[in-house]
């Protein structure tokens, strides 16, 4: 009598663990592409180095900005690379390789925006700007090193293409004043020695049902959230490995860099008292030329100046002096053929 009561407890905690389990695996097993699900806390440096490829020369592209009058996005070939919703100018050039996946024609997509609250913030004026001005311009330069790897002397640097903001014709006056919003693209062409496939084998996801896909989204926040308070480091190198990779390429990381890389996603699980902030007034933005999905607190106001623009997906956590955010940004794509549930990080 006494055994077969041993054996029903037994029984009983093998299927409460056995579900306990399962129930882990069902909200943390994020989908990942096969190729990466071997991929480890341990493996994650090792596998990054070993695929990426080193050349010769290895180019670098670079945008400088230069605004008046206006906050703004921009955007190479639909993917954001570098926003400004303060009075702030660029000091030096912002990286832009991550969004070239291969040579060609680029496209650049600058978003501009009315100052709004800037100047109240900067200087302290009292007026709200809701409009785009006759003074309002962006000028943007893109430039190359041919050899980054090489030299990086700001000798070296090459012109690939000069753009200003257009305006009315036989006047300096922009061709947007009175606007609440103005974009315009311009192309440039790149040369570089790889050539990714990236998001761009992904379904049209705007061609999806939204509510579907915006529940897929946050079912996918969601788990990923669990990830960070259960400090799971194997699950967050296994689905942010194909992301990284295509910037540890694009960007031709040495393995000192890509250890560096490691130990910052790493350390952000365990940042102290992450307090997750609810999912909620997000807009469901596209990019990649509707190949990416990702959840974002809206670019254009009225908005929390501090949420603008910045990922749906953020916590707040302490140090010794503060409390501080993170956002970061979670772009999600789902490769042809596959089904809606596979929807994951782009790689």
């Amino acid at each position: 009598m006494k055994n077969k009561h041993l054996t029903h407890l037994m029984i009983v905690l093998c299927s409460v663990f056995s579900c306990t389990q399962q129930n882990k695996d069902d909200n943390t097993m994020l989908p990942v592409s096969d190729k990466f699900k071997d991929i480890t806390a341990a493996n994650y440096v090792d596998r990054m180095f070993k695929a990426v490829k080193h050349y010769d020369k290895e180019p670098r592209y670079f945008i400088r900005p230069v605004q008046n009058n206006c906050v703004f996005e921009i955007l190479v070939n639909d993917i954001r690379v570098h926003e400004e919703y303060s009075m702030e100018v660029l000091g030096s050039p912002k990286s832009i390789n991550h969004a070239i996946l291969q040579s060609g024609p680029q496209t650049v997509t600058v978003r501009m925006y009315p100052l709004g609250d800037a100047m109240k913030r900067a200087y302290g004026t009292e007026k709200t700007i809701t409009t785009l001005l006759p003074t309002t311009e962006m000028n943007i330069s893109v430039v190359n090193y041919e050899a980054f790897n090489i030299s990086q002397d700001l000798d070296d640097e090459i012109v690939v293409k000069e753009y200003h903001s257009p305006t009315k014709e036989g006047s300096d006056e922009f061709l947007g004043a009175g606007l609440p919003y103005y974009e315009y693209t311009f192309n440039f062409n790149a040369e570089v020695p790889y050539k990714l496939q990236g998001w761009r084998e992904s379904q049209d996801l705007t061609k999806l049902d939204k509510d579907s896909l915006e529940a897929q989204v946050l079912s996918y926040y969601k788990k990923l959230k669990k990830v960070y308070l259960t400090k799971d480091e194997d699950a967050l190198a296994r689905t942010s490995f194909g992301d990284f990779l295509i910037i540890a390429q694009t960007d031709y990381f040495s393995k000192r860099d890509i250890q560096e890389l490691w130990d910052e996603i790493r350390g952000n699980l365990y940042k102290k008292n992450m307090d997750f902030q609810p999912f909620e007034n997000y807009v469901m933005n596209f990019y990649g030329n509707g190949n990416i999905v990702a959840l974002r607190h809206p670019s254009k106001e009225p908005i929390d100046s501090r949420l603008r623009g910045r990922s749906a997906f953020w916590f707040k956590y302490e140090t010794e002096t503060s409390i501080r955010v993170f956002f970061p940004s979670i772009d999600l794509y789902l490769p042809k053929g596959e089904p809606l549930k596979n929807l994951r990080r782009i790689e």
